[in-house]
């Protein structure tokens, strides 16, 4: 495979709203800024295709916007983050106006539990496109550049910081290698890991995968939110014996609530490495409002521009090692030339066994049957098959999967309660003396790492009773007028 090196100052991986916002600013700050993505400016991602509804607060209803993601998180929510969420959601609109993408303000406080929050929306299902198509225009008058259709294999860390990734272009198969002084993970989340999902296809956990692999601690990973009927939630928590082959035909995963842990600065624990978006975990725990995606992507998204603009200013950029990038090669090789298991069929076997056993109805038995099954298709990452450069994208998306697929089963048997859109059928109720807490993941020295801490409660303390719902919430009642 015929190599290419690319060098930047601050490389995004992702092209939804988290990256070409984070891109943006980046440029905007003056950086030499390379957006990479996996997919096609026209293809399908999950901000295309969203509704483009924005979770949004009039300056006057910050601290109840506060308090809202808060309890909706099920206090799971890391509150530092919640803080910089709630201040900054109310100014998305005027951002996104002064870029040129057209919105409609939709004042819903009339409205049954909406109170003076306000949701913003385009026309009709083609605005997710409008959206990344404005923001995708605006990061290139900027002089943003992008190599869309190329799948990033892994990313490179030296001395504990972030040096680049390798990846392949899937049009002709090329290997690429780039470095950097800094970067930013926008991948989003990971729905398509379940065989029921109403995510597009290529949400696939890719980020949270290699930056687990490369050393980023990961939090709330357990929490999924999965669409379900809400009238027969109740039935669902009466299964005696899962799954119920019934209740398999309802519902799908929607959205990764866990994923990287930043802080307030959207930093990682990896140095130079940001991360923003659905890629990210901590902002809203167990459970998040409506709309609260997209407003999130944004404000996380410019933040982590800035910041790394910032360190691109400081910092040299040396090229990737030889070993890492020969690794990369050989594995690429190998998979090109294996007589395995075909990519596709490997990965069906994954997201059948997710969604059976990991998904709506779990118990301690059933994430145990999941930990057999993931077992079972261990012996694939070393043997699945690419036909041709193309699907070397299958091939890379089913060792992602795999890989978190172990580490949400392994969290979900750790956490015995229910809270939020993490359900447990055989702890059903919540259980705020022992599981106010978040799991924490890690890999270090090729071992994986696990911690429960006491959740982030800088302001609001001590929980209330946690919902239980499924989707994305409703908002509260208001405690002020």
């Amino acid at each position: 495979m015929e190599c290419i090196s690319f060098s930047t100052e601050v490389l995004v991986l992702g092209a939804g709203a988290a990256g070409l916002v984070a891109a943006i600013e980046a440029a905007q700050s003056g950086a030499k800024v390379l957006v990479v993505s996996k997919m096609g400016p026209q293809d399908t991602n999950c901000t295309i295709s969203a509704w483009g509804g924005f979770t949004y607060a009039p300056e006057s209803r910050v601290h109840e916007l506060f308090r809202q993601v808060v309890e909706t998180s099920g206090y799971l929510a890391n509150q530092r983050l919640v803080e910089v969420f709630a201040h900054r959601a109310p100014k998305v609109a005027q951002y996104l106006a002064d870029f040129g993408v057209a919105l409609d303000v939709l004042d819903e406080a009339d409205k049954k539990n909406q109170l003076g929050i306000v949701k913003l929306r385009g026309k009709g299902r083609t605005t997710g496109l409008a959206l990344t198509t404005r923001l995708r225009a605006r990061a290139e008058e900027l002089g943003a550049k992008f190599l869309d259709r190329v799948m990033v294999s892994s990313l490179v860390t030296e001395d504990g910081r972030i040096a680049g990734v390798v990846g392949v272009d899937l049009a002709d198969g090329k290997l690429l290698s780039i470095s950097t002084k800094a970067m930013v993970l926008a991948t989003g989340g990971g729905a398509c890991l379940y065989g029921r999902t109403d995510n597009p296809a290529g949400a696939t956990a890719d980020g949270i995968a290699m930056a687990y692999e490369a050393g980023a601690e990961l939090v709330d990973l357990e929490c999924v939110s999965f669409q379900f009927p809400a009238n027969r939630l109740d039935g669902l928590f009466a299964v005696k014996n899962a799954p119920d082959e019934g209740l398999l035909r309802f519902g799908g995963a929607h959205y990764y609530l866990g994923g990287l842990r930043i802080d307030e600065r959207a930093r990682t624990n990896i140095d130079g490495m940001y991360a923003a978006g659905e890629t990210t975990g901590g902002v809203f725990g167990a459970a998040r409002l409506g709309g609260a995606a997209l407003a999130d992507a944004v404000v996380f998204g410019a933040m982590a521009g800035k910041e790394t603009a910032i360190i691109a200013m400081e910092r040299q950029t040396n090229g990737l090692s030889r070993a890492h990038v020969e690794r990369e090669r050989r594995r690429m090789e190998k998979m090109l030339a294996s007589k395995g298991t075909p990519a596709p069929e490997a990965t069906e076997r994954l997201r059948a066994a997710m969604w059976r056993y990991a998904g709506t109805m779990k118990t301690r038995q059933t994430l145990e049957q999941a930990g057999r099954e993931l077992d079972a298709l261990e012996p694939l990452r070393g043997d699945v098959r690419a036909a041709n450069p193309a699907q070397l994208r299958d091939a890379l998306e089913f060792l992602n999967l795999l890989t978190v697929a172990r580490l949400i089963v392994a969290a979900s048997l750790l956490r015995e309660e229910s809270r939020g859109c993490f359900w447990r059928l055989d702890f059903p109720k919540p259980d705020n003396a022992n599981w106010a807490r978040n799991i924490h993941m890690w890999q270090s020295g090729g071992k994986a790492q696990v911690a429960v801490r006491q959740s982030v409660m800088s302001r609001l303390t001590p929980p209330t009773q946690p919902r239980i719902g499924a989707g994305c919430f409703p908002y509260l009642p208001p405690t002020e007028p």
